[in-house]
């Protein structure tokens, strides 16, 4: 154990004695987001208005009509109450962007803690309404998920019926007295009415966070292929250090310098611009340090395999480079042709850009981004494995 450390605090000691290596890990993506929130202007097109439909196949007085009916009107989200049929037909002239619909017993579904679902209509053609929509539906999707979490409680503690509570909250006329109601979710709708100011920092940080803690880890494994060219791992060889400890110790490094880079620029993006960290902080943590096990894991792996430094280099920056335009850091994936978003679901950047957009754009908490976590944790096992078994000394 006293090796491990050892060879870790060895490997710390380099990086931060490193000026170059520093400035990319930690003030260059800073600089990059200072650029994109104070110097680059908006694009004409980044305002652009979007009527949105929402349909029901519940009868009146359900839940999913009185969402509805609490939506419709709003000035921020021009939406329209239709029936399905009119939807379909108005979607296809291009009369709206997309709507959603809320099928049968969505309300049942409600009262009894079931799984249900809101379904998205769009054309393929018509992006921008097509993500107006979706993050709509997921922010809708998480706060009724909260309602229903706050039913059961109230249920379990008090012994008053789910139908019995929203039956009092519609006596009241304010549906805004339920627990995380889904007007508290701070849902990103872009392009999805008038004007709304927003602060761009809430998309550049995630992007460049998960893009330059990949490039400074994957950059960070050459100096395991630069031991085995000095013939220092074979040393350690001799020595009786076996390469479960090599191994680990260098993914311990990677993993302090990954923690380095969240402190540093979450913390910047918080106490400098103000960044929206969504409802459960916790969460947010949890999906960024789990990427940061992705990526030192991915390191390993891309130095076992390196057969000298400069390709170790050269093959760090070109994975780098190439998942972070596949999984969203360079552009929305929503924008992506649908091969280019297939292709994005193997790099472990999707995953983390998927849970950043679900917890910061829709009010998403720990439980709406389970998915993304454990895809996560697939990449650190899948990546570790497939390092120890390319592992070699010389």
């Amino acid at each position: 154990m006293n090796k491990i450390f050892f060879l870790a605090y060895n490997d710390i000691k380099r990086f931060v004695s490193d000026p170059g290596s520093l400035f990319l890990a930690l003030i260059f993506p800073l600089v990059l987001v200072f650029l994109v929130v104070n110097v680059y202007p908006l694009e004409d097109g980044e305002n652009d208005t979007l009527n949105l439909g929402m349909v029901s196949l519940e009868e009146e007085g359900k839940i999913s009509q009185e969402l509805i009916n609490a939506l419709e009107g709003e000035e921020v989200i021009p939406i329209r109450n239709l029936d399905f049929e009119r939807a379909l037909q108005k979607l296809e002239k291009g009369e709206i962007g997309a709507f959603l619909l809320f099928p049968e017993e969505f309300t049942r579904k409600i009262y009894e803690n079931e799984r249900g679902e809101i379904r998205v209509y769009a054309s393929p053609e018509n992006l921008t309404g097509r993500m107006a929509a979706l993050e709509i539906a997921r922010g809708l999707t998480n706060q009724v998920t909260y309602v229903q979490r706050s039913l059961e409680l109230i249920e379990r503690y008090e012994g008053i019926e789910p139908r019995e509570v929203v039956e009092r909250i519609k006596a009241r006329g304010d549906y805004r007295v339920l627990p995380g109601s889904w007007h508290d979710a701070p849902m990103n709708i872009r392009s999805a009415g008038p004007p709304v100011a927003e602060n761009r920092i809430n998309w550049a940080l995630p992007a460049f966070f998960t893009m330059f803690v990949f490039l400074a880890s994957s950059l960070g494994g050459v100096g395991l292929v630069e031991e085995r060219e000095k013939l220092i791992l074979e040393r350690m060889a001799l020595g009786g250090i076996k390469k479960e400890a090599v191994l680990v110790a260098r993914f311990l490094s990677s993993l302090f310098k990954g923690f380095l880079q969240v402190i540093v620029l979450w913390g910047a993006g918080i106490l400098i611009y103000n960044v929206y960290t969504g409802q459960s902080f916790s969460a947010l943590m949890v999906i960024s340090l789990l990427f940061v096990g992705a990526a030192s894991a991915f390191s390993l792996w891309a130095a076992s395999i390196s057969t000298s430094s400069s390709f170790a280099f050269s093959m760090g920056i070109i994975s780098s480079l190439t998942m972070a335009s596949l999984g969203g850091c360079w552009w929305p994936v929503y924008l992506m042709p649908s091969w280019m978003g297939f292709l994005g679901r193997i790099t472990p950047h999707w995953w983390a850009n998927s849970a950043f957009s679900n917890l910061l754009f829709t009010g998403g908490g720990l439980e709406s981004i389970r998915l993304e976590a454990g895809i996560l944790v697939l990449f650190i096992f899948a990546y570790s494995f497939l390092a120890y078994r390319a592992f070699r000394y010389f």
